[in-house]
């Protein structure tokens, strides 16, 4: 006999259907939860992305920012550019006794024995200049030279700049007038603010820039580099005395008010750099005139100033014509 096929019972069918409505529920929940646990995920992804952003953006605008020039101090005009002019000339000698050699870094180097005399326009024992208005080291050295030659004689229509690079404070000597009785003072501003080519040395001028501002007078790295300078027949150096740093972003008056602290870095970087020139010069003036070179330090400077160790190498420099493009800009390290 077959048997008879049972039917589940209503209790059966309803325990069954809740079940599966049970099971559906909790699949739809963990599907919902999945869901929700993805877009958490996705969401502390999506800020952490932002925030990195952010701080990626800000450091770049903050180096951006740091890269960009100062906007340098206005060239100063009128009575205050006499006023400042004025104090720059005539420095305590008191106050420059009290500097000595300050934080300056003496450059210079001797000449061969027996170097012919170099003479300036009117006879007198030269000092010469080479440099150019774009150039910081320029800007920096020229502080101590106006200081220096301001004790020996006497400047006119000095103008204040800024130097095209770094924006260094200083005065042009384009276009400048010096008198003296005891020294010749020749520069040759060789280009302008903007580096481009302004007053060209002579043939000879262009010799002794090549001869001197070379090895073994300079390494020669810094071969062709300005400031040059050449102080009679006893001593030549290139580059600035002291960092030219601590003048930028200054104002030139508030350069020259420092000037009267001897405790200033600016005052010891741009007056001890003036009391070795002004040595320098009293050596080629025959300690000329007396109260300058016979002052303190000048005396105790000159002891510590190089002496020529060589003999001369070669005859006398030619006359011979020279390209201004000969004349790099390099800057001391």
């Amino acid at each position: 006999m077959a048997k008879t096929k049972r039917h589940p019972s209503a209790a059966q069918r309803r325990e069954q259907e809740r079940s599966g409505r049970q099971e559906r529920l909790r699949s739809a929940q963990n599907i919902r939860a999945n869901k929700n646990r993805r877009r958490a995920n996705n969401s502390t992804w999506y800020w952490i992305g932002g925030i990195v952003a952010l701080v990626v953006v800000v450091v770049v605008a903050f180096v951006f920012l740091a890269r960009q020039p100062a906007t340098p101090p206005a060239v100063p005009q009128g009575p205050t550019a006499q006023a400042n002019f004025k104090d720059l000339t005539k420095v305590d000698p008191t106050l420059l006794a009290s500097i000595g050699t300050g934080n300056a870094q003496n450059l210079m180097k001797p000449l061969p024995g027996g170097t012919p005399a170099a003479k300036g326009p009117d006879g007198k024992p030269q000092f010469f200049y080479m440099g150019g208005e774009f150039c910081p080291f320029c800007g920096a050295q020229r502080w101590s030279m106006i200081v220096a030659l301001s004790r020996f004689g006497t400047f006119s229509q000095l103008s204040p700049i800024i130097s095209g690079e770094d924006s260094v404070p200083s005065y042009t000597f384009h276009g400048s007038t010096y008198s003296s009785q005891y020294v010749d003072f020749v520069s040759v501003e060789t280009s302008d603010n903007q580096g481009v080519a302004f007053e060209k040395p002579t043939a000879e001028q262009m010799q002794l820039f090549q001869k001197y501002d070379a090895p073994p007078y300079t390494s020669e790295q810094n071969k062709g580099s300005i400031p040059f300078i050449l102080i009679g027949n006893q001593f030549t150096s290139t580059g600035s005395y002291f960092d030219p740093q601590v003048l930028i972003g200054h104002s030139h008056e508030d350069i020259i008010k420092q000037l009267k602290d001897p405790n200033s870095a600016i005052a010891r970087g741009v007056l001890g750099s003036a009391n070795y020139l002004t040595a320098a010069i009293c050596n080629i003036t025959q300690n000329q005139p007396a109260d300058v070179c016979t002052a303190k330090p000048i005396p105790q400077i000159q002891q510590s100033l190089p002496r020529a160790s060589i003999a001369p190498a070669g005859p006398p420099l030619a006359m011979a014509a020279a390209s201004q493009d000969l004349i790099v800009r390099r800057e001391q390290e």
